[in-house]
């Protein structure tokens, strides 16, 4: 890679290199989370009736939850994380005679894909790692990873609000989040808000167009968690 290339292996925000961190992070998410649930919602939200004959590309797989949980459903599974702590977690909890998942210690601006592009693409709560250039540049390239009509899942902390209603609406997020996730998740929020780069809507839209996805539909519930489901459209 360029000299000048964004380092996405540096951490930004919460430091999930850490062991520890990597160590604690499905006992803490698994309070709010429910990775089988998840899995069944994207197969059937996606009209995915022949998932079994499918190759799906997760980017920022975290410690390899919903990946493992999603294998049973898939003909392979490219399981992609720049941290190795994270990587690692996965690895030791996979059972070791499935065979169809594959972790791979990557990230958005340098994993390459050298199978037979895949048929989905998706990434959750990963791409805000990267400022908004770089984030352009890691939807040009999951673009190359698709086959044509090729279907990318984008859910991430974005931003649905007025820019001049930006403090009440964090402040009020904070809350919420706190309410349901626990104490303990106040101040990783605030570094997400702080250090990490979670974009507006207006932008993120016109990321996903310009890197040759067609927007089938996008929601959020709440003004900050939000679901693009998309279509490759042409090549780039």
């Amino acid at each position: 890679m360029e000299n000048w290339t964004y380092n996405e292996f540096k951490h930004c925000g919460v430091d999930y290199s850490d062991v520890n961190q990597a160590a604690q992070y499905d006992k803490k998410h698994n309070r709010f989370r429910d990775y089988e649930k998840e899995v069944n919602y994207l197969i059937n939200e996606l009209s995915l009736h022949n998932s079994k004959n499918l190759t799906l590309i997760d980017l920022g797989c975290g410690t390899g939850a919903f990946a493992i949980n999603a294998s049973k459903y898939f003909k392979k599974i490219y399981a992609v994380d720049v941290a190795e702590a994270m990587i690692h977690q996965a690895k030791q909890k996979m059972d070791p005679h499935n065979t169809n998942i594959t972790f791979i210690n990557s990230g958005f601006l340098c994993y390459e894909h050298n199978g037979e592009p895949a048929d989905i693409v998706i990434t959750s709560a990963a791409l805000h790692h990267l400022p908004d250039f770089w984030k352009q540049i890691a939807l040009i390239r999951i673009n190359k990873m698709l086959k044509l009509n090729g279907i990318f899942y984008l859910f991430d902390i974005v931003f649905q609000f007025e820019s001049k209603d930006y403090k009440k609406k964090i402040n009020d997020y904070i809350t919420d989040f706190v309410a349901k996730a626990g104490d303990d998740f106040k101040s990783e929020v605030e570094i997400h808000i702080r250090d990490e780069f979670s974009t507006f809507d207006w932008i993120m839209k016109g990321l996903i167009t310009n890197a040759g996805f067609k927007i089938e539909k996008s929601r959020s519930n709440d003004g900050f968690s939000t679901e693009y489901f998309c279509v490759k459209d042409h090549d780039i």
